[in-house]
């Protein structure tokens, strides 16, 4: 058989499972043999600890610029097609909800906005700041943008990354930062009584009742990239992608056929599915969604290398590390294989 020319590049976010107090093994209902397996076979090395900082590092100009990745002018790419070159902030839409002494973040993830609901928001929102000119603009209900004649200076975090997190640990910081506290507190007063979240509370649905700022940046004239395809339905890699000249294919269905997905070079596949359960803590729905990625991705990918269909595996848990197996190490029996939740500390 001749040699495989493929590679897979293979990021799964949350991945390592939320941080709670019981062990992670209490909540899973199901084998994982391949993953075991793969994790227990394959070379451990140094990574980025960041989903933005892992991705960007198959994209080289965006990694070796050491600013800040520029997210919001990458997801407008991916949701508009339009390559703009002024200063873009995501304002993302999130609940913001009273616990006791603090007030938790819940991202867009976490609850349903559809696009009317998205749109009467944002027209208050560009009524009440009109002369300063803003327009806010939504091209996908839970991404919000705003254009602004120059960056502000301050620091921001992925709401992401900090669901259900008491926002005064991650409160945009820096010379700029206090204006954006006044101007959120603002928001939290305008949305209040809106007829959207009104109506939102008599369903029973969480209100939309704050704006979170991040990811800000002008996008890059060009990037170069490592990788001969894409496959994904993350708007922050498909704009990469975009950046780059990448073809880009979706993700395929849990019953799809991952040889069809094989074609020289480097393919990179982000599958983000364990990310937010991982976030806010969710250990069942974290179990449920390893089970599925186990008979969907992890076993077929093991026959792959195995068969030599795969020249190599790369698996990206955002947690700082990269595991790189090939059909050679695959076979490294003498390696003790230990349950992957216990994996991380046995590097």
């Amino acid at each position: 058989m001749p040699d495989a020319v493929s590679s897979l590049a293979l990021v799964v976010p949350g991945l390592c499972g939320p941080a709670i107090d019981a062990p992670l093994a209490e909540y899973l209902t199901n084998a994982t043999p391949a993953l075991d397996r793969l994790l227990a076979r394959a070379q451990p090395s140094v990574a980025p600890a960041t989903l933005d900082g892992t991705l960007a590092a198959f994209f080289g100009t965006l990694a070796e610029s050491g600013d800040a990745l520029p997210v919001a002018a990458l997801t407008w790419l991916a949701d508009t097609g339009e390559s703009r070159g002024d200063y873009l902030l995501r304002v993302d839409p999130v609940h913001v909800r009273a616990d006791q002494s603090c007030l938790r973040l819940f991202d867009a993830s976490t609850f349903t906005l559809d696009p009317d609901e998205a749109r009467a928001l944002v027209e208050s929102f560009n009524d009440f700041y009109s002369e300063r000119g803003w327009q806010l603009q939504a091209p996908c209900p839970q991404r919000w943008y705003l254009a602004l004649a120059q960056g502000p200076d301050m620091t921001t975090v992925d709401p992401a990354d900090i669901g259900g997190e008491d926002i005064d640990d991650y409160l945009p910081a820096g010379p700029d930062s206090s204006t954006w506290h006044a101007l959120m507190n603002e928001v939290q007063m305008l949305f209040h009584d809106h007829p959207v979240n009104a109506a939102r509370a008599q369903r029973g649905e969480p209100p939309v009742n704050s704006i979170w700022p991040w990811g800000g940046g002008v996008l890059p004239a060009r990037a170069g990239a490592s990788v001969a395809q894409v496959i994904t339905d993350q708007a922050l890699l498909i704009g990469m992608a975009q950046l780059a000249g990448v073809p880009r294919r979706d993700l395929p269905g849990m019953d799809g056929e991952l040889p069809e997905l094989l074609a020289p070079g480097t393919s990179l596949i982000l599958i983000d599915t364990l990310e937010q359960a991982a976030c806010y803590g969710d250990a069942e729905a974290w179990s449920r969604g390893i089970g599925r990625l186990e008979q969907a991705w992890f076993a077929p990918l093991l026959k792959l290398v195995e068969g030599r269909a795969l020249k190599s595996l790369e698996l990206y848990p955002v947690n700082g590390r990269r595991y790189v197996l090939d059909r050679r190490r695959l076979h490294s029996f003498w390696k003790r294989t230990y349950p992957f939740t216990e994996h991380y500390n046995h590097d």
